[in-house]
């Protein structure tokens, strides 16, 4: 990696300058949004609201009390529970009621964005590129693919460190010393274990095969004795220190797979610990979406299947070609072969059930069904043609110019313009294309090779590199559609943010009411009103639901829904309690309380009619409980709550069963009057404690052993990158003073 010289911080400063400029709808106009999508505001936008609160409030935000009648926070990777980075969220002032900035949203994006652009830097530096071709490999990879279009943060924010990943396993493979290889591969792993912090499964996926290929590939082609040896043990030690390090999130996801289910586009709901049927595999690419690497929208943007973006393969233009001319000028390079491959194999996984290799790999290697979408693979595809490029521009500016150098090329590109060009021209004659994009797409075709055919007859000054990263730019930033206007998508009511955001009103109101009680939203689709408000709700965002609680659904009374917030323009009747120009909000006297005490218990997985009077236990009760008697005055009564402890006290005439409206879920403690007790599954998905006679302190805690074990084997592993890194620095410090 590059030392900080002068020469490097000027090529970093002018990567944040072309990605600012990159990025310039949501710096610098106020008039574009990252949030306008429904997973982008309820979502995204939400849970990072939901984490940063609490962590501000002195808590680790584990579950969540405000969805899904509580639910377990880190138990669902995506809304990244434990990712370091966010701690920067805590110096950016917050809004005026409380809210995360969209501006600082945003603009989180464009740091991310450049982190990956710095980091794809320092490996192409690596692999001995000079800085203008590897600045040229951090904006192809930083700007194109899903990692400049998704509003998901857990992909972009897992997609960054690949990069990273790469470039510390290649210096171990390469370590002559067995403790810098370790070293180095320990720091391999801590960048993988980001990568499955940052919420970001496929990406993670993703990165563990490059740590496995790249040192297969580094056995092969290394030579000496103990060759394979070195491969075998970083790709080891950077495999331990990556689960070490991503392990609290890893396990926390485990415990919550086991009983969940995931819904899944196509197909219905799947148990999350079991391998995703294979005819339910319905995102892939399919075999024109190739095309896609040079013209996105061709074919209209229909490039494949399920979930397949518009510009799934996209680099640019100009990239591309690159990486064409890299491949064939620098085969000879063993990492430029490896990257080729990757590319390939990657495009060939990505075709999903067009390709044997996608079916032959779902058979046998476990887990791999979780990682649904084969089109998203085509993430390692582009990862590898950003860096391909960047060899391909050294390989133009470095070779000497001349007839007998790129002859070839100017052949091909000349033969290759014009046979296009006709084909295009005799296309438009007949009215097609008629979409815009594809035009422009012509457009960079045309002009990228030009450009290179330019360079080929000997320029190679600023102006020609300040032309290929304006090429660059320009090609990428029109297709570029995260950052929708406005204006326009007010005009299609489609602004969610501006929707989640008229529903304070109505939180503010439901805050304000006394007791414990839960709501439910009745708009399509969700607007998460309880991570962005604190409002305790039903349902909640996301693609999964303990699977136990489904079944509770159609008893919103049971589940203590006191309100019903639907919008202002709703007719159904009832006792409408609040109202502005978005929303009613009716309420519903039905609604059980938040918790109860019964005396008689039946062996049923499914609540009974009167659950007021009798509970459905799934296993017996370890005592009998007592009958109260005739109108006894009992009452369970919250002394505190919060999101990870509650605390009850409860008057029962006898023996009886306290029930709350609250998940079962492994991880919560309880005790009563001091003593541990047991908490029983009650009426299907409840939580049901036994109490003596009398008075009683009930105390419930959340505290899951798999988030605690987690835990350490994590800090473990970033304690050692700490060790790792500081030892490196005093023996180049020692080494500067001439001691070493």
């Amino acid at each position: 990696m590059d030392r900080l010289t002068k020469p490097t911080v000027k090529a970093l400063a002018l990567l944040l300058l072309a990605i600012a400029v990159y990025y310039w709808k949501v710096l610098f106009t106020g008039q574009f949004s990252l949030l306008t999508g429904s997973e982008a505001a309820s979502q995204a936008y939400a849970w990072l609201h939901y984490w940063v609160a609490s962590i501000r409030g002195g808590t680790l935000p584990l579950w969540d009390p405000y969805t899904f009648s509580g639910h377990p926070f880190a138990g669902e990777m995506q809304t990244q529970a434990f990712y370091p980075l966010h701690l920067l969220f805590l110096l950016v002032p917050m809004g005026a009621n409380g809210e995360i900035l969209a501006r600082a949203f945003e603009a989180w994006f464009v740091f991310s964005h450049f982190l990956g652009a710095c980091f794809m830097f320092a490996l192409a530096r690596e692999l001995g590129l000079g800085r203008f071709p590897a600045a040229v490999s951090g904006l192809c990879f930083s700007l194109g693919n899903f990692l400049a279009i998704s509003s998901w943060p857990h992909f972009w924010e897992a997609g960054i460190w690949l990069p990273l990943v790469l470039l510390f396993l290649l210096r171990a493979v390469r370590a002559e010393e067995k403790r810098r290889l370790a070293g180095n591969a320990v720091l391999s792993g801590l960048a993988l274990g980001l990568s499955i912090l940052a919420g970001g499964l496929q990406i993670a996926m993703a990165a563990a095969v490059v740590v496995a290929t790249a040192g297969v590939f580094a056995g092969f082609t290394r030579s000496g004795k103990g060759r394979w040896t070195r491969a075998a043990l970083a790709v080891g030690v950077a495999a331990v220190a990556g689960f070490a390090a991503g392990a609290v999130q890893l396990f926390a996801s485990m415990e919550y797979s086991q009983v969940a289910l995931r819904w899944i586009t196509g197909g219905p709901a799947q148990p999350a610990s079991q391998a995703i049927p294979y005819a339910y595999l319905g995102d892939y690419l399919w075999p024109q979406g190739i095309i896609g690497m040079l013209v996105p929208h061709a074919f209209g943007g229909n490039l494949g299947a399920g979930e397949v973006w518009a510009v799934p393969t996209y680099i640019g233009v100009l990239p591309v070609l690159a990486a064409m001319i890299g491949i064939w000028k620098c085969w000879g390079q063993p990492w430029v072969r490896y990257l080729a491959g990757v590319a390939v194999v990657a495009l060939v996984y990505s075709l999903g059930p067009f390709s044997l290799l996608h079916g032959v790999l779902y058979a046998l290697v476990p887990w791999l069904s979780l990682a649904r979408e084969a089109d998203r693979f085509m993430f390692l595809a582009s990862f590898a043609l950003a860096i391909l490029a960047g060899f391909g521009i050294e390989a133009l500016l470095a070779e000497p110019a001349g007839a007998a150098a790129w002859s070839g090329l100017r052949r091909v590109l000349g033969w290759g313009v014009a046979v296009y060009g006709v084909a295009m021209a005799i296309a438009a004659t007949l009215g097609q294309p008629a979409i815009p994009q594809v035009w422009f797409s012509i457009l960079m075709i045309l002009a990228s090779a030009g450009l290179l055919l330019f360079v080929t007859y000997g320029h190679k000054g600023a102006a020609v590199k300040v032309l290929m990263v304006a090429l660059v730019l320009f090609d990428l930033s029109a297709f570029f559609p995260a950052a929708v206007n406005k204006i326009e998508a007010a005009g299609k009511n489609a602004n969610e943010i501006e929707k989640l955001q008229s529903l304070r009103g109505a939180a503010e109101f439901l805050k304000s009411q006394p007791g414990l009680f839960r709501v439910q939203v009745v708009a399509e689709p969700r607007l998460n009103i309880g991570d962005m408000y604190q409002v305790q709700w039903m349902m909640g965002t996301g693609v999964t639901m303990v699977k136990d609680y489904v079944d509770l659904l159609g008893r919103p009374d049971l589940l203590n829904a006191r309100y019903v917030v639907r919008p202002a323009s709703a007719t159904e009747p009832g006792a409408v309690v609040y109202q502005d120009s978005a929303w009613k909000v009716y309420e519903n006297p039905g609604a059980y309380p938040r918790a109860w005490i019964v005396h008689e218990t039946v062996e049923d997985s499914s609540p009974p009619g009167d659950a007021r009077r009798v509970a459905s236990v799934s296993a017996p009760l370890a005592a009998d409980l007592e009958p109260a008697s005739q109108g006894a005055a009992e009452e369970v009564t919250f002394r505190a709550y919060e999101a990870d402890r509650m605390v009850m006290d409860v008057h029962a005439d006898g023996r009886g069963l306290v029930v709350l409206s609250e998940v079962f879920y492994p991880g919560w403690h309880a005790r009563v009057n001091g003593s541990p007790a047991r908490i029983y599954k009650v009426d299907g998905a409840l939580r049901g404690i036994v109490v003596p006679g009398g008075d009683s302190r009930v105390v419930l805690e959340y505290a899951p052993g798999s988030v605690l074990a987690g835990g350490i084997l994590t800090a473990l592993a970033f304690c050692a990158g700490i060790v790792v890194v500081g030892l490196g620095w005093r023996r180049k410090r020692l080494a500067t003073n001439g001691h070493e």
